[in-house]
This record gives structure tokens, sequence and C-alpha cells, in this order.
């Protein structure tokens, strides 16, 4: 096994139970043998404790930081992800973060890993619904749940849209490359993270400030067309703070 993926997960079940099976089963890969899942928890809900250990998930209960607010605690999520396997696991060459708000299209893991390299970072082709401002392919699927989702209706777009072709030029390409979920190699890593848990002077995220440091490092940022994810955007996280529990 030479491929980590890690997930920070919440309240949601439904949400968690769609995407991880869709990651899993679309992933081209065979799971816990050719990679694994960790699955980062704060602010988890005990529904999805019984769940990750009936399926018997890998875990880290990272415990919610007060008084450091929101982003602080997520980046912290960010971080631990990429430490449980490069600090861990000398064999794993790539780790890749995932989400629960996303569905994960046929072969989307595989295409990614096939264009891996040492010094480059290898983005998926993201759709968001467009109900903010995206600077991705937009199309409204719907919530990421076995009730609500849209799937054939995606998986139809998506087929249409697959192309085994890796971008290298973001400005003849017309979108951001950059797009979770991506594949980070461990050099890459070891010599740009971690990823900031406030934002920089500029006021820049520690996601894309970390992109940007690795792309003025001379790492090649690409995209996968055909490794496919629809993202619905910010939606536990929304949920969430409805029922204050980022408070």
């Amino acid at each position: 096994m030479k491929l980590g993926l890690y997930c920070q997960i919440g309240q949601s079940l439904d949400m968690a139970k769609f995407a991880i099976h869709h990651a899993i089963q679309n992933s081209g890969l065979t799971f816990r043998k050719d990679f694994d899942i960790v699955f980062i928890c704060w602010k988890t809900s005990p529904q999805v404790f019984e769940w990750l250990d009936a399926n018997q998930y890998r875990l880290v209960d990272i415990g919610y930081e007060e008084g450091k607010g929101f982003l602080w605690n997520l980046y912290r999520g960010w971080n631990a992800g990429y430490k449980y396997w490069f600090n861990r696991y000398s064999e794993i060459d790539y780790v890749v973060p995932i989400a629960t708000d996303h569905y994960f299209h046929t072969n989307w893991l595989i295409n990614m890993l096939r264009w891996a390299k040492h010094n480059r970072i290898v983005n998926c082709k993201l759709i968001e619904p467009g109900t903010l401002p995206s600077l991705h392919t937009t199309r409204n699927f719907g919530l990421t749940t076995w009730k609500d989702f849209q799937l054939n209706e995606c998986i139809n777009f998506c087929d249409k849209i697959s192309k085994n072709k890796l971008v290298v030029n973001e400005a003849n390409y017309g979108h951001r490359l950059d797009a979770m979920p991506f594949l980070v190699p461990r050099d890459v890593w070891r010599r740009f993270g971690p990823m900031n848990k406030t934002l920089d002077a500029a006021g820049i995220t520690g996601d894309t400030n970390f992109f940007n440091r690795c792309k003025d490092g001379g790492v090649e940022i690409t995209k996968s067309l055909d490794a496919i994810s629809y993202h619905c955007g910010g939606i536990e996280t929304k949920r969430n703070a409805k029922q204050g529990v980022y408070t």
C-alpha cells in the first residue's frame, strides 16, 4: 500500500455513508490493499463514531481546541491527516484528502494516481453546484446523500466530460487547477507542509497558501480530467453551525 486517504468527519452520517461508499467503490483500486482511509474526528457525533467502529475504519480523534475558532481546528484536521500517514507509514508515497460532501466518480483515484510524480500535485476535475461563486465547472445535482442526490444525472454528466488527459497549464484551461481531492507526494509535503491554521497576511486560507508555496517552489500543479468529484460546498459546516457545534 502506497496511498493514504484521510477524511475529516463531523455530524452528518448520511453524507458520510454516501461519500465514502463512492470513494471506495469508484476508486479503481482495492481498498485496504492499494489504499486505506483514516478519519480525522473533531466535534464528531456518537452515531458517526458507531458507524466508524462498525466498519473498522481507522480514526484519530483530535478533539476541538476551544477558543481557537473553526478555521484553526479545520486546518489542524488537514495537517493531522498528512501527519498520520507520513509519520507512521514509510511505505506511503502519496496522501489524498477527501470530504463527506462529495460524490466521487468512476476511477477517480486510480486516474489521479497514474499521473503521480514525486514533484507533482495531481488535482481532480471538480464540479460544484454554482450556488456560490466558483472557479470550477458548475452544475447542481443536489445534496450528496442517498435520498437527495441526482445520482444518475451526475453520472451521465461526468461520463460526457471525462477525458484521458492531464492539464498542466492553468491559463489555457480556464479554470483553477487546484481542487479537492488532490494527491500530494511525501517529499512535497516534507518541503512545504504543514498548512497554516490561520489566514496569512493576504487573507488567504491554509490550503491555497500551501499551493502557492508549492508553485513558488517549483512543484508542478496539474489536473486529471477523468478524476472527477462533485462537491456540494460546505454543507456539513452549515448543518453543524445550525446545531451550534462550532461555537
